[in-house]
């Protein structure tokens, strides 16, 4: 497989991380099997994946102490160990984001709640150190903690190696320049598919000037660009799929006519579609690292084996113009 450097810090990824955000087992995804999961994350570090990804937002801790358990018999130093802060429902300090699962959930990123949510993940992981801590969500208004208060907070857990590197997600071009201007960044974790590629096309220019490492998550976009999800399937309310448009019906029945016309692709290089789709998200850059989600060995082999696909440049250009055609979007 593969590997990327985290921005300048040494370490060396696989170009496919494990994400584990669907085995939170909140009610976004529903009831977890935890021993399904376990295989999963083992799978993936059996077949060369080595960065795994993980954060206290997904279950409120439970996915990272399922990591714990996933590579607690596993040499530490041949693993990478991804996890998040500023998710906080501890107290009411901090910006509204979301309430759920009985809890309201704030932005928090002020010193307080870096340090604390650390020593929880520590904990939940059953680790020393943290490989690499993103700032999960970003600072807003009424709590608008300054980039240089964050920053000093992380820059001293790197100094002390409690943290090896350091990220930041779901922000904007104006916070990722301010948090250049107050140190190094090693990671930007957005969203990124062949539906969403906007953020990809600002992001990547300034994560090469700054050699930072561009990961994208939501490769597959949850499952609909596998053509699993099909015109009669039915997702239950609250799953978190139902917040995107593109799983609306007028939206998925144009998916699933763009997906259609790659068999004949599938066919000449003996994969699936999520395989497909994965070698596509690939050739992006040759900074971008892919989260692949999933919770099942099968997602996870999934990934692996598009991250090796060979789709030749001929291929990969089609695909571009059938996304025009049928969608139009500029990727």
């Amino acid at each position: 497989m593969n590997k990327i450097e985290i921005g300048n810090s040494g370490m060396m990824a696989s170009q496919i991380a494990m994400g584990t955000w669907s085995m939170g087992g909140d009610i976004q995804w529903g009831t977890q099997d935890e021993k399904i999961s376990l295989k999963a994350i083992r799978t993936a570090v059996e077949e060369g994946i080595n960065l795994i990804d993980t954060a206290p937002a997904y279950g409120f801790g439970y996915s990272e102490q399922l990591v714990g358990k996933a590579i607690k018999e596993l040499p530490r130093d041949q693993i990478l160990v991804q996890t998040k802060c500023g998710f906080w429902w501890k107290d009411d300090e901090g910006a509204l984001l979301i309430e759920r699962d009985g809890r309201v959930c704030r932005r928090n990123l002020s010193r307080r709640a870096i340090m604390d949510g650390v020593k929880d993940s520590l904990q939940n992981l059953d680790v020393d150190y943290i490989d690499i801590l993103v700032t999960h969500h970003q600072a807003r208004e009424p709590f608008l903690t300054p980039v240089s208060e964050t920053m000093q907070a992380l820059e001293e857990l790197k100094k002390e190696g409690t943290i090896r590197a350091i990220g930041i997600s779901n922000c904007n071009m104006a916070e990722i320049e301010a948090y250049l201007a107050c140190g190094t960044i090693d990671v930007i974790q957005e969203h990124f598919n062949m539906l969403e590629p906007e953020t990809a096309n600002e992001f990547l220019p300034i994560c090469e000037k700054n050699q930072i490492t561009f990961q994208g998550f939501s490769i597959l976009k949850q499952g609909l660009l596998t053509g699993r999800f099909g015109m009669d399937d039915q997702l239950p309310a609250e799953n978190v799929r139902n917040r995107s448009h593109w799983f609306q019906l007028n939206n998925r029945k144009k998916i699933l006519d763009m997906l259609d016309c790659w068999k004949p692709l599938c066919e000449k290089y003996d994969c699936n579609l999520a395989n497909l789709v994965v070698a596509w998200s690939a050739k992006k850059s040759l900074r971008m690292l892919i989260l692949g989600g999933g919770r099942k060995e099968q997602h996870v082999r999934d990934y692996i084996k598009g991250e090796a696909l060979p789709l030749d440049g001929a291929d990969y250009e089609k695909m571009n113009k059938d996304i025009v055609r049928f969608l139009g979007i500029q990727v």
